[in-house]
C-alpha cells in the first residue's frame, strides 16, 4: 500500500492526494502551521479554570477520566504533581479491559493519593452496542475518518458517564486523556462546554445504533434533558496540547509510579482489548487503518517517528486477527 513519504497517510484514506515526491495533502496543508493553535492563550485559560475551580473549594476541583491507560495515568500524575489538584479518577469498565490494566490502576491511584470510582453499565448492553458499532452506517463519515465505530461509541460512554458522575457530585471540571493525534486542533475541541448542541440533533447522531440495539443506548451515550441544563455545566478539557506530550518522558514517568504494559492488548493500545476488534472491523469496512490520522498527526508533530507509527499502523496480522477472534468471541456468548 502507498504511504505518504513524511507521515504515514495511506492511499486508501478518504479524499487524499499525492505530489510528485509522494508527500500527502495532509502534510502539504499542514506545512508550516504550528500544530496548537494559540498556545499562551489556551494556557492562560487553563490556568484561569482551575484557579477558578479550586476557588470553589469543592470536595474535588476536578474529575479525571482514568482508563490505567499510559496516557491517563500520565494526565493524574501532572494534574496532580503540576497544578496541585484534588481529583476523583473515574474508569468505565466497558467488559473489556485488560485484568493488568486494573492492577495498574490500584498501583498508581495508591502512590498518587486519588480517590477513584469504577462506572460498570449493563453488560449485555455494552456487549450488544460494540457488536454494532462498527457497522457502516452507523457512524458518518467525518467520525469514522479519525477512529472505528467502536471506539467512537466507547470514548463517547467514557464521556458521557464522566460528564454525569461530575454533575452529580458537583465537580466543575472533566480532564481527557486523548493525545494529541486524537485531536484536530482547534481551540474549542481542547476546552469546552459540552451542552451547546441541541438536544435532538445530539440524538440523531446516535439513531442508527439505537435503531439496531434499543433506545437504551440513549441513556449511556447521552445525558438526559436535566442533565444538559445544569448550570454552570462542566468543563471537558484535554489538555494534552497544552501541558505537552513526549511519549518517553509519559513512559519514563509512570513506570516510576509502578505502571507496566499489559500484553494482551494490540500496539495501539495500553488498557484495552476491545480496541484490536476495532482495528480489524474498521479495515475490512474501511480499507485504511483507524489509527492512519493520530498516528500520522503525531509524526507531523515531531511527537513519534514516522518509523515508529509504522509499526502501529502495520499491526502484525496474526496477533491482531488472535486478539480480535477472542474479543469477538466474548462479545458474542
Amino acid at each position: 500500500m502507498k504511504r505518504c513519504t513524511l507521515c504515514v497517510m495511506p492511499e486508501t484514506y478518504p479524499g487524499i492526494t499525492f505530489d510528485s515526491e509522494g508527500v500527502c495533502s495532509f502534510c502539504s496543508k499542514q506545512s508550516g502551521k504550528q500544530p496548537v493553535p494559540s498556545l499562551p492563550k489556551l494556557q492562560a485559560k487553563l490556568d484561569e479554570i482551575i484557579r477558578e475551580c479550586k476557588a470553589q473549594n469543592r470536595k474535588y476541583d476536578a474529575l479525571v477520566a482514568y482508563s490505567g491507560g499510559k496516557d491517563s495515568t500520565f494526565l493524574i500524575h501532572t494534574l496532580k504533581e503540576k497544578y496541585g489538584l484534588r481529583m476523583l479518577a473515574v474508569t468505565l469498565d466497558n467488559g473489556f479491559m485488560s485484568e493488568a490494566s486494573f492492577v495498574n490502576m490500584r498501583k498508581v491511584l495508591n502512590r498518587l493519593n486519588v480517590d477513584h470510582t469504577i462506572v460498570r453499565p449493563r453488560y449485555d448492553l455494552m456487549k450488544q452496542i460494540f457488536l454494532q458499532s462498527s457497522a457502516p452506517e452507523v457512524y458518518p463519515t467525518h467520525l469514522t475518518q479519525f477512529g472505528s465505530g467502536i471506539c467512537i461509541s466507547c470514548i463517547r460512554i467514557v464521556t458521557n458517564m464522566c460528564l454525569r458522575v461530575a454533575i452529580e457530585k458537583g465537580i466543575p471540571m472533566v480532564m481527557l486523556g486523548n493525545s494529541p493525534g486524537q485531536l484536530i486542533q482547534s481551540e474549542n475541541e481542547i476546552m469546552f462546554q459540552d451542552n451547546k448542541i441541541p438536544y435532538e440533533l445530539r440524538r440523531n447522531l446516535f439513531k442508527p445504533l439505537a435503531e439496531r440495539v434499543g433506545d437504551d443506548v440513549y441513556t449511556v451515550l447521552m445525558l438526559d434533558k436535566d442533565e444538559y441544563r445544569t448550570n454552570p455545566f462542566p468543563y471537558t478539557i484535554n489538555a494534552f496540547p497544552i501541558i505537552g506530550y513526549q511519549e518517553d518522558e509519559i513512559y519514563r514517568t509512570i513506570r516510576e509510579l509502578g505502571w507496566t504494559k499489559p500484553e494482551d492488548v494490540d500496539p495501539n493500545s495500553t488498557n484495552c482489548r476491545l480496541n484490536s476488534l476495532g482495528i480489524v472491523k474498521h479495515k475490512q469496512v474501511h480499507r485504511f487503518h483507524p489509527y492512519d490520522f493520530e498516528m500520522s498527526l503525531l509524526v507531523r508533530q515531531g511527537i513519534i517517528t514516522r518509523e515508529e507509527a509504522l509499526k502501529r499502523v502495520e499491526d502484525p496480522e496474526e496477533k491482531a486477527l488472535r486478539l480480535a477472534e477472542q474479543v469477538e468471541e466474548q462479545l458474542l456468548s
